[in-house]
């Protein structure tokens, strides 16, 4: 998806670029925006050396639900399961249902370590595209 916005602010070679709500806007939330929101701001690394003021483009990458999906759903599940099966071969329906419920404590323990390997960062920063219209330099040239 590509998307216009306004580069606000610099961080070494980071650009926080601003996002507004424009009327192709759904609920899709591939851009983290909610209904309520006006706005929604982007950190990219700023591969065109952007300024302060310019409008950019961006391309932000679709997140792949299916891992999403997977990690927050079926991946708690699996060591549940695992010693279900494990209690009910072994033990009787008591310690079954205990340890499933142990299992599926284990699997969210899992998931979060994996969120905290990953930063919380489950979906690809968006990437600068282009330079739309650059702000007014010293000199009193723009760039559009």
């Amino acid at each position: 998806m590509k998307e216009f916005g306004t580069v606000i602010k610099l961080k070494g070679e980071f650009a926080q670029v601003r996002i507004g709500r424009n009327s192709a806007c759904g609920s899709c939330g591939k851009c983290g925006m909610t209904e309520n929101q006006k706005y929604v701001d982007f950190y990219t690394q700023n591969t065109l050396d952007a300024k302060v003021g310019d409008q950019v483009e961006l391309e932000i990458h679709d997140t792949n639900t299916s891992q999403l999906a997977f990690v927050g759903y079926i991946l708690p599940l699996i060591p549940a399961l695992i010693l279900l099966f494990v209690a009910l071969t072994f033990l009787n329906e008591l310690w079954a249902t205990l340890l499933f419920f142990v299992g599926y404590a284990l699997g969210f323990i899992v998931v979060g370590l994996i969120d905290k390997a990953k930063k919380h960062k489950w979906m690809s920063s968006p990437t600068m595209i282009q330079i739309i219209k650059q702000t007014q330099t010293e000199g009193g040239t723009s760039n559009e």
